[in-house]
């Protein structure tokens, strides 16, 4: 009977046992997640086995700064052209060049040529055997007195600006003419020995022009842009 006693008294209630089963079922809750969905710990287990991942640095590429070039002066040319297409009233190419000046004394072959002091006496005799490539031909043809020195000496500077060295102005025999007088054929003569950049000019062989073209030869300045 003392032994029946004890061994009642050892076996656990119904209700210990229902109180086991609880907080078994809140352990278990506990650790799968299910219950206590706003506990702070929860949190803190879930992530307590997480790194901060660092970022990696990162070059940044700085484009060089562009160097800027100092401006370069305009050449004669170009400060031309800008001021007519401002509608300014700039130098003009051909200002200060005489019409009527006597050249006869510079002139040499029956005055069909003309060679600068410090050129060579045979640059002439070599502009006709074309020891100068041609770069460049001006025709005057139907241009008035006026017209046709302005043209010349814009044609002139263009190509002094680009390094063109032997030149052809083509300015007709004249017959034409009301009288049939070369009126531009003496007068580019007599404007081409007042252009210091001119070293000589010779008549042009029949084949290209004859009496009615001249072959120049201009002296390069250094600045001139190629």
């Amino acid at each position: 009977m003392r032994e029946s006693s004890r061994a009642e008294a050892l076996r656990p209630s119904a209700a210990m046992l229902a109180a086991q089963a609880a907080k078994a079922a809140a352990k278990d809750d506990a650790l799968s997640g299910a219950g206590l969905p706003d506990d702070p710990k929860l949190f803190e287990r879930a992530m307590r086995n997480v790194k901060k991942v660092e970022t990696p640095a990162r070059a940044t590429h700085v484009p060089p700064k562009a160097e800027t070039a100092a401006p370069r002066e305009p050449t004669l040319a170009q400060a031309m052209r800008r001021a007519h297409a401002l509608g300014e009233q700039g130098a003009r190419a051909d200002g200060g060049v005489s019409d009527d000046s006597d050249i006869t004394r510079f002139l040499s072959e029956n005055g069909t040529a003309f060679v600068r002091h410090d050129a060579a006496p045979d640059t002439a005799r070599n502009l006709r055997r074309g020891t100068w490539r041609t770069g460049a031909e001006l025709d005057l043809h139907g241009l008035r007195v006026e017209q046709a020195r302005h043209a010349l000496f814009s044609f002139l500077d263009e190509c002094l600006e680009f390094g063109i060295r032997c030149v052809r102005v083509v300015h007709g025999k004249g017959l034409s003419s009301l009288d049939m007088e070369p009126v531009l054929k003496d007068k580019v003569r007599t404007w081409l020995v007042q252009k210091p950049e001119v070293m000589a000019f010779a008549e042009s062989e029949e084949r290209h022009g004859g009496a009615g073209a001249l072959l120049v030869l201009l002296k390069l300045v250094e600045d001139v842009k190629r």
